[in-house]
């Protein structure tokens, strides 16, 4: 391999990184690797300066922020981190056109937040993607003002993480998308967090292989016939689930009632029916399951909030040391007449705070359910990683609390969406978007630092 350009680091951090000295050494930024001059500088000078050919061959567009270690191992400099936030599409530049719960406003903000952390971010799509010399065409949206911008492109090196955020089961379905994520998981340096959304059946039996989550999960059968029969036996109420599905779409609630099996099914609209029996029932469903692979749930008889269920969500995170957190918690109020807290099928959202106090009163009972809470979510995490063998760097968890105060874990998403319209602080809500980037920024080897905004403009105050 040629020698490119040169780059000049001072004594004191070539001593502090313990890196071999030699006349050339290779320097990797993302999964761009080239050798180069290594020049040693006195001590007057700190840090290290890239010369303007090495620049260009490691596609380096942010010349200031970039961290610098040395890999032992392989003898290597690597600066970053270099992010791709994966999409299937870069949205349209204007905020105040777009609707703040939506996954385009999500990616316009996640662009704006990431410009607080070092490195490279940018968001890029399968097909920017040149194979050949291992770049891609990414994306950073350049603020205006509040609500106005634009997209700013450049050619990066392909990522040291890509933290994926496919929009939908159906784009990740996608040759082309399939293709790229295979390909990407493959390259030698890349690490890639939150790879695929969950099937409800697969994950139900991988955390059943944990002995300690039995007891937090609703009976849950895969549906046929004869299962459908079998957990009527058991339970007053099912919900049949399609196991692909998202945002309550698809979701059939069934009763047993005089002799009659009653259901709703929840698509754009509800639909109220019933049959006389099982078989019945499954044949009057198969149009609304369209062909769908489908499980069969125990319904939970959940505590309610001034006269309607409700569920909490979960939105759990992992920081810049790699340590699960809980980022975001609340509880989605089931609309009138409904069972289904969705926010997508009209639940409304109320602080976990607020909730907790109305049906546990003391404050003993509310610190012991909060640490339960925890505890199922570590546990959950823990086994889904484990089991799966993939990286998860946020987790969506539905938790249900039943009327003796017993909680359930509805279900898992590994996909949770985010939105900066929110009844929380606009603190909480920057956490959420801020922690997959800090995490991304630890798989790449780097550390995050955690001192705050505000700390650091009181240190600022203090020295002067």
């Amino acid at each position: 391999m040629k020698t490119v350009g040169s780059i000049s680091i001072s004594h004191n951090l070539v001593t502090k990184l313990g890196i071999d000295v030699q006349p050339s050494i290779f320097v990797r930024v993302g999964s761009l690797k080239v050798k180069s001059k290594l020049i040693i500088r006195d001590n007057s000078e700190k840090g290290y300066i890239l010369s303007p050919e090495l620049i260009r061959a490691l596609r380096i567009k942010k010349r200031k922020g970039m961290k610098i270690r040395y890999q032992t191992e392989e003898k290597m400099l690597h600066l970053g981190p270099t992010i791709g936030i994966l999409a299937t599409f870069i949205p349209g530049p204007n905020r105040e056109e777009l609707d703040p719960r939506s996954l385009q406003a999500e990616l316009i903000y996640l662009s704006i937040i990431s410009k607080t952390f070092p490195g490279q971010i940018y968001l890029f799509t399968p097909g920017s993607i040149n194979w050949a010399n291992q770049t891609c065409r990414g994306y950073v949206y350049k603020q205006f003002s509040q609500y106005r911008g634009r997209w700013e492109s450049s050619i990066y090196p392909l990522p040291d993480v890509v933290y994926d955020r496919i929009h939908s089961r159906t784009a990740e379905a996608r040759n082309n998308v399939q293709y790229a994520k295979n390909r990407l998981m493959k390259l030698p340096y890349l690490h890639y967090f939150n790879p695929h959304y969950f099937n409800k059946w697969n994950v139900h039996q991988i955390l059943l292989t944990n002995p300690l989550l039995i007891n937090y999960l609703p009976e849950t059968l895969e549906l046929d016939n004869h299962n459908l029969q079998k957990m009527l036996q058991k339970y007053r109420v099912l919900y049949m689930k399609p196991s692909n599905g998202s945002l309550g779409k698809g979701i059939i609630k069934v009763s047993a009632s005089k002799g009659k099996l009653k259901y709703v099914a929840y698509r754009s609209r509800r639909i109220h029916n019933q049959a006389s029996s099982p078989a019945e029932l499954m044949r009057k469903t198969k149009k609304l399951r369209d062909d769908r692979h489908y499980i069969v749930q125990q319904g939970l008889n959940l505590a309610k909030y001034k006269g309607s269920p409700f569920d909490l969500r979960i939105i759990y995170q992992k920081n810049g040391r790699g340590e699960w957190l809980i980022s975001k918690k609340f509880c989605r109020i089931a609309p009138r007449g409904s069972s289904i807290s969705n926010l997508s099928s009209g639940g409304r959202v109320e602080k976990s705070s607020k909730v907790l106090r109305y049906l546990f009163k003391t404050e003993d009972l509310i610190k012991s359910k909060n640490e339960q809470i925890r505890l199922l979510c570590k546990l959950v995490a823990s086994t889904l990683e484990t089991v799966s063998n993939s990286t998860f760097g946020e987790l969506g968890l539905d938790i249900g609390i039943d009327q003796k105060g017993h909680l359930y874990l509805i279900e898992v998403n590994s996909k949770p969406r985010k939105t900066t319209d929110t009844v929380f602080s606009m603190n909480i809500v920057r956490n959420t978007f801020k922690r997959p980037l800090a995490y991304a920024t630890y798989l790449a080897g780097f550390k995050v630092n955690t001192v705050s905004s505000t700390k650091k403009r009181k240190q600022r105050t203090r020295r002067r």
